[in-house]
C-alpha cells in the first residue's frame, strides 16, 4: 500500500557497500524500518544527511504489513535545520533524543500525539540558537506523559520522588528507586517549568535517574550511549 506522510528520521545503520537501515517515526504509520538502496553513493539522488537524527522529512511509502524492512518510493527534507548545524550542544540533543525514540517507540504504533510532540520538539530545535542546558532533563520528563507514566503531581509538596510508582513521598526507600531530597526539588522545579541552574554533577545524576526512571516503567534505555556524551558537557 502507497501512502504519503511526515517523517521524523531517528537512527540509521551501513548495509552493504552503499546502502543503509534507518528507522524513521512516520506521521501515518508509526515507527518503520526502511532499507534504502544505494542511499551512500555518488549517484544516489538522495542525500545521506536526510537520515541524520531529528531530520524533518516528508516521505511517499510503500507499506507491506508482513514486511520487518519497509521501502520508500521518494523523500525530501521538510526543515534546512540551518540552525541546528550552527549549535553543536543541540545537535548532541538531537542525538540523544533520536536515539531514546527509537527505544520507546513500537514498530507500526501510530501515536498522533506523540509524532506532533517530536516534530515540535525537532523544530524548535532547529531554530535555537541558544544552548539550554536543561533541555535534556525536560524533554525526558515530557516525553514520559505521552508514554503514560507522567509523574503525579497530587503530592508533590513531599520530601523524596519514588521512581518505581511514579509519586512524591515523604517515605525514602532504597537511593535504587527512589530520588533523594535535593534531587526532588531539581524534578519539582522542572515540573513547574521554573528557571533553575543545576550543577553539572547534580544533572548528571538527574538524567541517570530519569533514565532509572523509563527503565522502571518497562522502557530499558539503560543501554543508550548518547547521554554520557550529554553528561559531559559543560553548558
Amino acid at each position: 500500500m502507497k501512502y504519503k506522510s511526515r517523517a521524523i528520521a531517528l537512527t540509521y545503520i551501513k548495509q552493504g557497500d552503499s546502502s543503509i537501515i534507518a528507522k524513521l517515526f512516520t506521521e501515518k504509520k508509526g515507527l518503520q524500518t526502511f532499507i534504502i538502496k544505494g542511499v551512500r553513493s555518488k549517484k544516489s539522488k538522495n542525500n545521506i544527511t536526510f537520515f541524520e537524527p531529528l531530520k524533518q522529512l516528508s516521505i511517499n511509502g510503500l507499506y507491506k504489513p508482513k514486511n520487518s524492512l519497509q521501502y520508500l518510493d521518494d523523500i525530501r527534507l521538510e526543515n534546512s535545520f540551518g540552525a541546528l548545524r550552527k549549535n553543536m550542544f543541540n545537535v548532541f540533543i538531537s542525538v540523544f533524543i533520536a536515539e531514546v525514540s527509537s527505544k520507546v517507540l513500537q514498530e507500526n504504533d501510530k501515536n498522533p500525539a506523540l509524532f506532533i510532540f517530536l516534530w515540535e520538539t525537532a523544530q524548535a530545535l532547529s531554530l535555537e540558537n541558544k544552548s539550554n542546558s536543561n533541555y535534556v532533563l525536560t524533554f525526558m520528563l515530557n516525553l514520559s506523559r505521552y508514554l503514560g507514566f507522567y509523574p503525579s503531581i497530587s503530592e508533590i509538596k513531599k520530601s523524596f520522588f519514588d521512581l518505581e510508582r511514579g509519586i512524591f513521598s515523604d517515605q525514602l526507600k532504597s537511593l535504587d528507586i527512589c530520588m533523594n531530597k535535593k534531587n526532588t526539588l531539581y524534578l519539582k522545579a522542572l515540573i513547574k517549568n521554573e528557571p533553575i541552574n543545576i550543577p553539572q554533577k547534580d544533572k548528571s545524576i538527574l538524567l541517570q535517574k530519569l533514565i532509572r526512571y523509563y527503565t522502571l516503567h518497562h522502557y530499558n534505555i539503560e543501554n543508550i550511549k548518547s547521554h554520557l556524551v550529554i553528561e559531559s558537557l559543560r553548558v
